[in-house]
């Protein structure tokens, strides 16, 4: 009918064809004015997100991050547990792990989040091939605020998850590489993590 007026109705299980495409849900929107009903599968499927150009910041994140790996860059994906997900990239002239958010078309803008979207974080966690660590302060200026809405569990028992994630994703990735490469590659993470500091640590 042309109008722009939806609301959403609820969800909907993907259909074969939309799982083929890594649809793990299906939002549904129906118009205010006329009644119909529009489904909006979640692809996970970076070719069938670009050709169909809808998705949300956790689709697009995991497009944009293919595609920056594609390119050659190190990159990872940065899940916000109050609701965002976007992505890192390794800067060698800085040095450093760099924020990028495709959605936003925000380069090195950390704070974007807290101070332009007046956001309350909790959790930043970030994942790669070969590790997985707590990026959260970066995203923060206030810190110790911070500390008070983490209260799913310690600190000391996220610091051990997010140890044994790091441990199994950093052996499978070292064990996948040319044995004069693996020692190389985990000097290099251990050198980043110390350039990085307010990260909790790697292992």
């Amino acid at each position: 009918c042309g109008s722009r007026s939806t609301r959403r109705a609820g969800g909907a299980q993907p259909t074969p064809a939309e799982r083929q495409f890594g649809a793990g849900t299906v939002e549904v929107a129906q118009c205010e004015s006329c009644g119909q009903q529009t489904r909006f599968p979640r692809y996970n499927d970076p070719g069938k997100l670009l050709e169909t150009r809808q998705g949300r910041c956790g689709e697009w994140a995991n497009c944009f991050t293919l595609v920056c790996r594609a390119l050659g860059y190190e990159a990872r994906l940065v899940h916000d547990w109050t609701d965002h997900v976007w992505t890192e990239l390794y800067c060698d002239s800085l040095e450093r792990w760099v924020h990028a958010d495709s959605c936003e078309a925000a380069f090195d803008s950390a704070l974007i989040y807290e101070q332009g979207w007046g956001k309350k974080l909790t959790y930043c966690l970030a994942y790669a091939r070969d590790h997985a660590v707590d990026v959260t302060r970066r995203y923060s200026r206030k810190y110790p605020e911070v500390l008070t809405r983490r209260n799913q569990f310690s600190e000391q028992e996220l610091k051990r998850a997010m140890a044994a994630l790091n441990s199994f994703a950093l052996d499978r990735a070292i064990g996948e590489l040319p044995q004069a490469l693996q020692e190389p590659r985990r000097a290099a993470l251990e050198r980043r993590l110390q350039q990085g500091g307010g990260e909790l640590d790697l292992c």
